[in-house]
């Protein structure tokens, strides 16, 4: 058995959102991403999908993007991404209810895999202008209250402690931010994070943590083992 991740799948086999808008790379890649990684996870292994799942605005829209996810091999794990719209935070519990079999909506929960602890949240970021919410503290402290109560249901004799943020936990300048600072709290050993596709990103180990990007682009579209 072993862990996989990989974030930024923006599939949309239900709307008009072409990918390859923002290059060449991105053309067939839902294509691509199904074959790399029905070559690479079996159906024994775990997948961290980290966020921005579809394009689609509404749960019924989303519907042929989650049975594209639910037909590769493996136990998915479902972190919710700034654009996954169709996954309103208030319906979870109702969305968790309709999901087929093998994929799971991590929000503000922790599970062991394995003898592998992990949890995750979407995150947030303050300082991101373009974002109608920016700057909203309220939406920090909640993002952090989910991931403290994630944290705190995996038990301290877990082999391994793994973090899943579809925002990374650093600000534009590579600055930590809260989230790095609880990560650090709990003495956790791995975060993946997705959302970056341009500029800067950390990777590597960090203050003892690794960290490591995930986005689909940047992993040349194949789940990468993570444990």
């Amino acid at each position: 058995m072993a862990i996989f991740a990989i974030s930024d799948l923006h599939l949309s086999h239900s709307v008009d959102k072409p990918m390859d808008i923002f290059g060449k790379h991105w053309e067939n890649h839902a294509t691509r991403i199904a074959a790399n990684w029905d070559s690479v996870v079996s159906a024994e292994d775990t997948v961290i999908l980290v966020g921005d799942h579809s394009w689609a605005l509404r749960f019924e829209m989303a519907k042929p993007d989650i049975e594209y996810i639910a037909a590769r091999p493996g136990r998915k794990i479902l972190i919710r991404g700034n654009h996954d719209y169709w996954w309103r935070r208030e319906s979870t519990n109702r969305i968790r209810s309709q999901m087929p079999p093998g994929i799971e909506l991590m929000h503000g929960n922790g599970i062991v895999v394995e003898d592998v602890g992990i949890t995750g949240t979407r995150g947030w970021r303050v300082e991101l202008e373009d974002d109608p919410d920016a700057g909203d503290e309220r939406v920090m402290k909640r993002e952090l209250m989910y991931l403290e109560r994630g944290l705190t249901q995996i038990p301290a004799c877990v082999s391994k402690k793994i973090v899943a943020l579809h925002y990374p936990p650093f600000n534009a300048d590579l600055e930590p931010n809260a989230f790095a600072d609880l990560i650090q709290k709990f003495h956790v050993d791995l975060v993946v994070y997705g959302h970056v596709h341009t500029g800067y990103y950390l990777e590597g180990n960090v203050n003892g943590i690794e960290y490591k990007l995930v986005s689909a682009d940047h992993v040349d579209f194949t789940p990468v083992r993570v444990a």
